[in-house]
């Protein structure tokens, strides 16, 4: 007499939903970050060639001042100078009397001896010897005058380069003597930039090692200044003769042309993140970092929405993208978010976060041009010595 149990139709088991990215390959330039300090191609101490009170100084003779190549930053005082000039230009005058003289005793006595009727002279009947004294008094007192005018103009002391003022050492009315320091200085023309570099990093770079660089690659350079993000171009120009023996980084020199020109400029002591276009490859898939699995595999779907696993090569990450290389196809479903618990055939439900591509960039395309490689693959992401692989 009891009831029979109504009978369930058992649901249909819902797949997991996986957030996908539709693959796209192409050809890239991978992107090499790193980071470095600017400085100054040259910088030097400016030292006093002369002694003297300094008269006067430039108005650019200032930390932070701007000069041309020439310009005179001090004036050391210049009498005792102009004097010392005088008193050798009179010994030139004086030697060169001397000369003369010599000259025509030496022509008289040749004559004296050639009317004697004998073919043969002694150099010192004829004065040669003292002659040829007169001739290295008149050379010596011509060197002393040139040391007197040299000495004269280095009380002006001029600029090598144009460049600007980093610390001034002395001031007007002060004092030096010759070797005494006064400033230091450094150029405006060419900014450096030394940037540290991994053996793997090197790897994806076309750098000749061990000889010149003729057309290094181009660098991507930003800073945040005054408030705002700013950017810099600049090109590897070379590499420095040895390894750093504690870190064992290989530093690459970038250099930039005219640092203060433009809205920003490119000053020293500013720490800048880098991008340095390294090689161009086929066949490159940029994924989320998430997308990757345990450093050589990605999660993939195929027609029937079943999970497979796919072998990849990593080239290397920046900020939170990876640039692969291997067996992916245009269209391929790579999954992107994370799962529980994942075995091959399994089939998940695809939530695509983009459209899938008509078609691939198919080999042959002419690669980007080095300039804009920081373009590529770089949106919203900030590239830092410790992101690369």
């Amino acid at each position: 007499m009891a009831p029979k149990p109504e009978e369930k139709v058992a649901e249909a088991a819902v797949p997991p939903v996986a957030d996908i990215l539709y693959a796209e390959p192409g050809r890239h330039t991978l992107l090499v970050p790193s980071q470095g300090s600017v400085h100054a191609r040259h910088e030097i101490e400016v030292v006093a060639r002369v002694g003297g009170v300094i008269e006067s100084v430039s108005d650019a003779f200032v930390p932070g001042g701007f000069f041309k190549q020439g310009d005179s930053l001090i004036q050391i005082e210049s009498a005792d100078y102009r004097h010392q000039l005088t008193r050798s230009e009179s010994q030139v005058a004086t030697a060169a009397a001397s000369l003369a003289q010599e000259q025509g005793m030496a022509k008289q006595a040749k004559r004296e001896w050639r009317d004697l009727g004998t073919a043969t002279a002694n150099d010192l009947f004829l004065r040669k010897p003292q002659l040829a004294a007169a001739e290295a008094a008149l050379a010596a007192a011509k060197a002393d005058r040139d040391q007197a005018r040299l000495d004269l103009d280095r009380t002006a002391v001029k600029a090598p380069f144009a460049g600007r003022v980093v610390e001034t050492l002395v001031d007007i009315g002060q004092f030096v003597s010759p070797g005494t320091k006064l400033a230091r200085i450094h150029s405006t023309g060419v900014a450096e930039v030394r940037l540290p570099l991994t053996d793997h990093q090197l790897s994806l770079l076309e750098l000749p090692l061990g000889r010149a660089i003729d057309n290094g690659p181009a660098v991507r350079m930003t800073a945040n200044l005054a408030g705002q993000q700013r950017e810099w171009r600049g090109q590897i120009v070379r590499t420095e003769a040895a390894i750093d023996p504690n870190s064992r980084f290989v530093y690459a020199v970038a250099q930039v042309a005219n640092p203060y020109q433009g809205e920003a400029p490119l000053i020293n002591g500013l720490f800048v993140e880098a991008q340095i276009a390294g090689k161009t490859y086929d066949d490159i898939t940029l994924l989320p970092r998430q997308a990757l699995h345990e450093g050589s595999h990605i999660l993939v779907l195929n027609e029937e929405n079943q999970l497979g696993f796919r072998d990849v090569e990593l080239l290397q990450a920046v900020g939170d993208q990876v640039w692969l290389r291997g067996d992916i196809a245009t269209g391929d479903k790579v999954v992107v978010s994370s799962l529980g618990y994942s075995r091959e055939g399994m089939v998940l439900s695809p939530n695509p976060l983009n459209e899938k591509p008509a078609s691939g960039l198919m080999l042959g395309d002419k690669a980007p041009e080095s300039d804009d490689v920081a373009e590529q693959g770089a949106k919203g992401s900030t590239a830092s010595a410790q992101g690369a692989y």
